[in-house]
């Protein structure tokens, strides 16, 4: 079989595993036979490069905050977004975590986990201006301080993520245990457990405490684990029509995956990105619906995409009420300013063809049965 004959995005910087230390960086290449193919050996030297300054910063803070961090308890308990990528997530994580008590992990938080401590007064005012001001697959803000998934941290502190086979597709099968965390060994699971918690109490350390809002769409395949972790923890679930969700995070691989590739992809990418994909979906949504029940009731809240957007202050007053969230007084004024912020926000153009709808109807059953979502597009009603 041949490798694909056009590069996309060859030169691109973008990687999310930049920002991971150096022996953690090994042991990814080694788990994958050191297999980087020629054309993408300068993303290889990047990575490693940063890998550098980012190992002995992140011992020196590790000596510095050790004894802290291991005192410290999280408490609050952190409110999970959950969702499917394109689903709302990031909306939904913006509107929760800007509000006074509330904190979120951030892009130089997820690029930086072991270090942002220490280089957060350095790296962005020197990097910022060389960043885009929006995301590459959307018209989202993007920079330093704008909101991210933690699974990119995650994935750099552990190597225990899906998100390792959009970097290496040849070996790819491997990281998909890491979805739900079901097939993975007591050891493996521990390990992710203790990274989570490093990471959590870091963003409370650095931000006095705050409650720290989560979103990473594989969480929505973890409930069991988080709830075993922060069995009061509070979570907001948000769904968008399936026919939306599919061909949206189709788009977005389309950007995203050649920006992280070290393997050049075999001929047929985008149709094994497609299956992908959906298969991927369907176990999130199948996992999610069948361990949600898990979820006491009072710590639960369910947005509809289509409900939330130009309704975003009752939607919120809404999920405040539920959660039993305290001082909804002094965060409506933020949330108020900052949806009046996002006026004139575009979203992009899809296309749903008969061909998706069938393959997103045999495989997302559950989300139509679950939610109610018409099995028409567009739909009748």
């Amino acid at each position: 079989m041949k490798r694909e004959s056009t590069i996309k995005k060859r030169w691109s910087t973008d990687q999310l595993i930049t920002g991971v230390e150096l022996g953690n960086w090994m042991h990814m290449l080694k788990e994958n036979a050191w297999n980087v193919t020629p054309e993408y050996l300068h993303r290889a030297a990047w990575v490693t490069a940063w890998s550098l300054p980012t190992t002995l910063v992140g011992k020196y803070e590790d000596a510095k905050y050790s004894r802290q961090l291991a005192s410290m308890e999280i408490d609050p308990e952190p409110i999970f977004v959950l969702g499917h990528w394109r689903s709302g997530t990031t909306h939904t994580h913006n509107l929760l975590g800007r509000v006074p008590g509330h904190t979120y992990s951030t892009v130089f938080q997820c690029v930086f986990p072991t270090s942002f401590l220490s280089m957060n007064g350095v790296v962005p005012p020197l990097t910022e201006r060389f960043m885009d001001a929006t995301r590459s697959y959307d018209n989202v803000k993007h920079g330093w301080n704008e909101e991210a998934e933690d699974e990119i941290a995650l994935t750099k502190l552990t190597g225990l993520s899906p998100y390792m086979s959009f970097m290496f597709p040849d070996s790819g099968q491997q990281y998909w245990k890491y979805v739900d965390f079901l097939e993975a060994t007591p050891d493996e699971r521990d390990r992710w457990k203790e990274a989570f918690t490093y990471f959590i109490k870091k963003i409370m350390l650095q931000t006095g405490g705050k409650r720290v809002i989560i979103k990473s769409c594989t969480h929505t395949a973890r409930v069991r684990m988080l709830l075993d972790m922060f069995p009061n923890a509070k979570f907001v679930f948000i769904h968008r029509n399936p026919f939306e969700v599919f061909s949206s995070t189709l788009h977005m691989r389309s950007h995203t995956d050649w920006e992280n590739f070290f393997h050049r992809p075999w001929e047929g990418w985008e149709a094994e990105r497609e299956q992908q994909t959906i298969l991927l979906g369907q176990r999130i949504f199948e996992r999610f619906v069948e361990d949600r029940h898990l979820i006491p009731e009072k710590n639960y809240f369910e947005i509809a995409y289509s409900d939330l957007c130009g309704n975003e202050m009752q939607v919120m007053e809404n999920l405040y009420s539920h959660l039993d969230l305290p001082n909804w007084d002094k965060a409506k004024p933020e949330l108020e300013s900052y949806v009046a912020s996002l006026s004139g926000y575009q979203r992009n153009q899809l296309t749903i063809d008969d061909r998706v709808q069938d393959l997103v109807r045999k495989h997302w059953g559950v989300v139509f049965d679950t939610f109610g979502y018409d099995r028409e597009y567009p739909p009748s009603k």
